[in-house]
């Protein structure tokens, strides 16, 4: 079948443009996320550098409408003081910027609608706290788990000074500035327990924890279990960017 030259030609050369306009759009979103993770490596001396995304398709359109959507920013295996190690990723979204900031990557100072931050507590990290190496996490439930200031979870683990593991179903509470964790039935233990050693291991499986130790950035305003994790957000909004505080192991005592 005949097809006219000149249509194809077109066809080819939008083609080309396209595709040269998306190489552009994604050299100039990946060096802005290489800066990123740099600032935020060398603010929180981390071992790896974090995985930073921008979103915006195409990025480059930040340059007309003077906002970059959202910003990621992945943190794994933090070692923070007295919890151990945690996975950990903050979020800006609607971050008001200027040209040079859109192009460079140096958003400090611009304006962002939202700051989220969400601390990942897994197996080996929530073991540390309760004292036990082989913890595991789970659904208690075959539903997708839920979220807000109370969750629940399937712990199963072996206590400091029992030779067995047990398996407890928990309750996940935050109160004020807290979270509690508090035992609400044995599912099963390694033989008939009398009533002390029954509380011995509701005790084992109790945790009181200041959120605020977190390296949350604020005390945290959700929790939930997903994926054999607990997890923890807390949120401001209409903040200023400080490329400081994009990291995971900055404390913050504020409410």
């Amino acid at each position: 079948m005949y097809v006219p030259r000149l249509p194809l030609l077109i066809v080819t050369v939008l083609a080309v443009l396209v595709g040269a306009g998306w190489l552009v759009d994604s050299i100039a979103a990946s060096r802005v996320e290489r800066t990123i993770s740099r600032e935020v490596e060398e603010a929180a001396r981390l071992d790896v550098s974090p995985r930073v995304n921008v979103d915006g398709v195409p990025y480059l359109a930040a340059l007309v409408t003077g906002e970059i959507p959202a910003v990621h920013v992945h943190a794994l295996d933090v070692d923070v003081a007295d919890i151990g190690m945690v996975n950990a990723q903050t979020r800006l979204t609607e971050v008001e910027v200027t040209r040079a900031q859109v192009l460079s990557g140096d958003i400090s100072g611009a304006p962002a609608r939202s700051f989220t931050r969400t601390i990942r507590l897994d197996g080996v990290a929530l073991g540390r706290l309760l004292d036990m190496t082989d913890l595991d996490i789970s659904n208690p439930y075959d539903i997708s788990p839920g979220g807000g200031t109370a969750a629940e979870a399937r712990l199963s683990g072996t206590p400091f000074n029992q030779r067995e593991p047990s398996t407890v179903l928990v309750d996940l509470r935050l109160v004020g500035n807290e979270f509690r964790m508090t035992p609400r039935e044995i599912i099963d233990a390694p033989a008939e327990q009398t009533p002390a050693e029954a509380e011995a291991i509701r005790e084992a499986f109790t945790l009181t924890l200041d959120t605020r130790k977190l390296p949350l950035a604020g005390r945290a305003s959700t929790v939930n279990m997903s994926g054999g994790s607990i997890f923890f957000e807390a949120q401001r909004f209409n903040v200023s960017v400080a490329m400081s505080a994009l990291s995971p192991v900055e404390v913050s005592s504020g409410d």
